[in-house]
């Protein structure tokens, strides 16, 4: 009774929760900031498979982050099971099967991001053993567990010390922060945060050349960005606890996608209904919203600024592909807008 008891459990460990409403989004773009190191900040140069910090002679920093599929083909195999703590044994329940490194990591990110809250109690443990029982963890404690499931099904993977110069989705405010970096046989290190950005960071993230984070008491500053991160697609798997992003390994896609551009760039919302039935609505925040998920067939859309109709189209998806449409607008406020 106590083995099927302990089956049961581990069982209900390793299966993802179901979303309620959340949605893992494919990014696609680039990103780029200019950063402010924290008084004293051990900043050096650094790359990886996708992010690059170089620094400015007058000690700021610039952070470029390229979201073009990873393009990794390494393969995957469970190592021989060593009957070993609970976090290897969820940590192969959870990757078993996968069919590559990328899938194998993708599945364990994404259970932390489901299964681990982020609480910020600087009195908890955070070592990997501790979090997995409690379920809750500051990033420290989210970065460990992390590292120690991937390692635990053969996976390189390392905690990287850091400072966030925007807060982060679903974690912390800015601040000192800590994600990871997984290797990658064919593609080298590539960074995530189990928490909001999979297989990538965003600009923001400014990595510190030295783990003792709490002697660095000032603060940093956000100079400039250039976000040009886009939502393409929707990742496959069931839908999450808490939405993510991710960047993805290859150029294929799950479903059509609608990205609605107004120009001007005015504030608005877009409805978008189906020949078939379904009606879904986005709103267009600085003037851009993308429909996402979207099947081949026919589609009408109508796009309201100010209260008004401004645009009314009739759309046809032949594939599973990224639409753009740019809709002009008068400055908002166009009523009867145009038809196709």
């Amino acid at each position: 009774m106590r083995a099927l008891a302990a089956a049961v459990a581990l069982l209900a460990l390793a299966l993802p929760r179901p979303g309620a409403g959340a949605e893992a989004r494919v990014v696609a773009g680039s990103d780029a900031a200019e950063i402010s190191p924290p008084a004293g900040a051990v900043v050096r140069p650094y790359e990886n498979a996708g992010y690059r910090l170089t620094l400015a002679p007058d000690g700021a920093t610039r952070v470029e982050v390229d979201l073009g599929p990873i393009g990794s083909r390494a393969p995957f195999a469970l190592p021989a099971a060593d009957g070993g703590a609970t976090v290897s044994r969820v940590a192969r329940a959870i990757a078993a099967g996968s069919g590559g490194r990328y899938e194998a990591v993708s599945r364990l990110l994404a259970w932390v991001a489901a299964n681990v809250s982020y609480d910020l109690d600087r009195a908890a443990d955070q070592a990997p053993e501790a979090v997995l029982e409690r379920r809750t963890a500051y990033c420290t404690g989210l970065a460990r567990l992390s590292v120690a499931l991937l390692g635990a099904v053969g996976i390189e993977a390392r905690e990287v010390p850091g400072y966030v110069a925007e807060p982060v989705p679903g974690g912390p405010g800015a601040g000192f922060h800590r994600w990871i970096e997984v290797w990658y046989p064919d593609r080298g290190w590539v960074f995530s945060d189990p928490i909001s950005s999979h297989h990538f960071v965003p600009a923001t993230y400014l990595r510190i050349d030295d783990p003792r984070l709490e002697s660095y008491p000032g603060a940093g500053l956000l100079v400039a960005r250039e976000d040009r991160m886009q939502d393409v697609d929707l990742a496959p798997g069931p839908a999450p606890v808490r939405p993510f992003r991710v960047r993805p390994n290859e150029g294929t896609r799950q479903a059509a996608a609608l990205l609605v551009r107004l120009a001007p760039a005015v504030e608005g919302a877009a409805t978008l209904e189906g020949a078939t039935g379904g009606v879904r609505t986005v709103s267009l925040a600085g003037g851009r919203g993308v429909f996402l998920g979207l099947e081949p067939g026919r589609y009408e859309l109508k796009v309201r600024t100010a209260g008004r109709l401004a645009a009314w189209k009739r759309l046809t998806f032949r594939d599973r592909v990224l639409a753009e449409l740019e809709v002009p607008v008068e400055d908002g406020r166009g009523e009867g807008g145009t038809r196709r």
